[in-house]
């Protein structure tokens, strides 16, 4: 049997790499609010909400297609987390 990427062989090993996921996840989280600001004030600047609904019942579909219910649920906390500009 060949290894693969989420194979671990101790306890203290799969802790390892879940705390390296889980940086890595927080990580895409911040540059994703970055992304999602920048966003946000160019639609405004071109006199467009700064929401749009539409794309946001996109992406918590496709969450919700990947990873099941709970992933409707983390879909709405990225979106919140990524709302609202700064300041």
């Amino acid at each position: 049997m060949t290894a693969t990427l989420t194979d671990v062989s101790s306890v203290a090993e799969g802790r390892a790499r879940l705390d390296a996921i889980d940086a890595d996840l927080r990580a895409l989280v911040v540059a994703r609010r970055e992304i999602s600001h920048q966003v946000q004030r160019l639609r405004r600047e071109a006199g467009g909400p700064r929401i749009e609904h539409s794309r946001e019942n996109q992406i918590v579909n496709a969450y919700g297609d990947e990873l099941g219910r709970a992933g409707v649920g983390l879909a709405l906390a990225v979106l919140e987390i990524c709302r609202g500009l700064p300041g």
